[in-house]
């Protein structure tokens, strides 16, 4: 069984947070701004008494300089509730390291940055065209410990219709919270509807692209075999024959980067956050590097 979390991986997590960027809605008693006013203890802003306003809160030293009643506005802190999708195929199970173990330690520290703040978080793993709740919904450090044993025994197989899974969601939570969708995207699903269905219900978006070393730079050559990795044999017709020349390699290279351009702008239109992750880079730079660049993470 993988063990994707230890002391030092919660250690290196301690002094981090998510960044939320707006105020959402949320439920009461966490630490995150809201988008209305309440009750906390940290001052936002004033505005003219109107007849039937708490007068506890009216500030006596403004009236006494303008002669007018002004009222005390105070932040309202909420309790997010922040959802992270695994694409759960075949294709992320193949890499070295694998793409999987990437992804799920990716997801176990979004997940731990949740509960130490106080959110909420729920895990999907995407499966054909569902989305398979991995652990309900999960509150506090020690339910997030035994979400991480489920993360462990995640399994990783067949195709992945991320479009279709996140679609067919009936309660996608709706301005509370981040919707993070963690895939190598390498489908031909329509995933950037799955994106638009998210933002409908004002969720925060960030799509983060794992890829292995060899599908970022490939340094194989000569007459090969290509197994698709969802393939169910090698006479599935999604396997082929192939010659790797020079020119292929430059050609897969050019397609490569045409297909991390497209997301990239699709996303900046909406004004989603967006990286690629290489399997054999370390966490700590994915983290806090890349996720930090792009505004996931403080």
């Amino acid at each position: 069984m993988k063990n994707i979390i230890d002391d030092a991986f919660i250690a290196m997590l301690e002094a981090r947070d998510l960044r939320i960027k707006n105020p959402m809605n949320g439920l009461f008693g966490g630490n995150r701004r809201a988008a209305a006013y309440g009750s906390s203890a940290e001052f936002a802003d004033y505005r003219e008494y109107n007849p039937g306003d708490d007068l506890r809160r009216i500030d006596w030293n403004l009236y006494a300089r303008f002669e007018k009643l002004y009222l005390k506005l105070f932040v309202d802190e909420r309790q997010l509730h922040h959802r992270i999708y695994l694409d759960a195929s075949s294709s992320m199970d193949w890499g070295e390291p694998n793409k999987a173990d990437t992804a799920l330690k990716l997801a176990a520290a979004l997940g731990y940055l949740s509960v130490q703040a106080m959110d909420r978080v729920s895990f999907y793993a995407i499966h054909d065209g569902y989305c398979d709740d991995l652990c309900q919904t999960v509150i506090g450090r020690e339910a997030f410990y035994n979400a991480a044993e489920m993360l462990n025994e995640l399994e990783f197989y067949g195709d992945t219709d991320i479009g279709t899974a996140i679609n067919s969601l009936e309660n996608p939570g709706n301005g509370d919270g981040l919707s993070v969708i963690i895939s190598d995207f390498l489908t031909d699903s329509d995933w950037k509807s799955a994106v638009d269905y998210l933002l409908f219900h004002k969720r925060e978006v960030h799509l983060i692209q794992v890829l292995s070393k060899d599908e970022l730079t490939p340094g194989f050559n000569g007459k090969l075999l290509m197994l698709d990795s969802e393939s169910v044999d090698e006479e599935d017709l999604k396997n082929y024959r192939s010659e790797v020349t020079r020119g292929s390699l430059k050609a897969y290279e050019e397609a490569l980067l045409y297909h991390q351009n497209d997301i990239k702008q699709f996303c900046a239109s909406r004004n989603v956050g967006f990286f690629t992750v290489c399997s054999d880079e370390s966490i700590e730079k994915m983290l806090f590097c890349k996720a930090t660049e792009v505004g996931l993470i403080l």
